[in-house]
């Protein structure tokens, strides 16, 4: 397991090498989500983005089902003394009806996994974690508070099939923002901003990471944890 400094933080986190760890897209992610009260980390796996956002909020739930990465946050939350704030919820995504009522969170921030669940082949499945993308936007929208956010990142290439499936949900996007490597090149992954109970009508921009040999100032911004909103 492997420790290291969350950027923009005092804090630490732990990462297992055989597991999923962060990249720069968490970290932009996050520097895009807003204060409020009360969020939900949905997939938070080893809790990259709890730890980020978590002095813009009075509580932070963080879901996962993945035992392992679960306990590296867990070690996590124990060395940056965050028991009290961040509260670990090991359980299915699709299972959350259970445990919340509905409107209980300000926002929710998510990185998903990003396989095509209806074009994916059968005998491929247990290999590539089979997830139902619309399935957890209903969840998403179950759980949200009127007016509250979900933040959320995905691949470009399939944004006009994310943004429909956000819209069947009951969710309506307010911003989308295309993150490219540097000003050269086109976006592979974009984030998008979706309020329940909000109007259409949305914002769209640029994010970009890098320029010449150096970081954007944007991109500074992020590692400092800065809000871009």
């Amino acid at each position: 397991m492997k420790k290291d400094q969350v950027p923009g933080t005092n804090f630490i986190i732990f990462q297992d090498e055989d597991e999923f760890k962060y990249t720069t897209d968490s970290l932009i992610l996050s520097s895009f989500v807003k204060k409020g009260k009360r969020a939900l980390d949905l997939g938070c796996g080893n809790g990259i983005l709890s730890l980020r956002i978590a002095d813009r909020y009075e509580e932070i739930h963080s879901v996962d089902i993945n035992k392992i990465v679960l306990e590296n946050f867990r070690e996590s939350l124990n060395v940056n003394k965050l028991e009290d704030k961040i509260k670990i919820i090991e359980k299915d995504i699709f299972s959350l009806k259970e445990v919340y009522e509905t409107n209980y969170f300000d926002s929710i921030v998510f990185n998903p996994p990003y396989y095509d669940y209806e074009n994916i082949k059968s005998e491929t499945i247990p290999a590539k974690h089979f997830f139902d993308i619309e399935k957890s936007l209903y969840i998403v929208n179950y759980l949200l508070k009127n007016s509250g956010n979900l933040y959320i990142i995905y691949p470009t290439y399939r944004l006009a099939e994310l943004i429909y499936k956000i819209n069947l949900a009951g969710l309506r996007v307010k911003h989308i923002i295309s993150i490219h490597g540097n000003l050269n090149k086109d976006p592979k992954n974009s984030i998008i901003v979706a309020r329940k109970q909000g109007n259409f009508g949305n914002d769209f921009r640029d994010f970009y990471i890098g320029q010449g040999e150096d970081y954007t100032d944007e991109m500074k911004r992020v590692y400092r944890n800065e809000v871009i909103f």
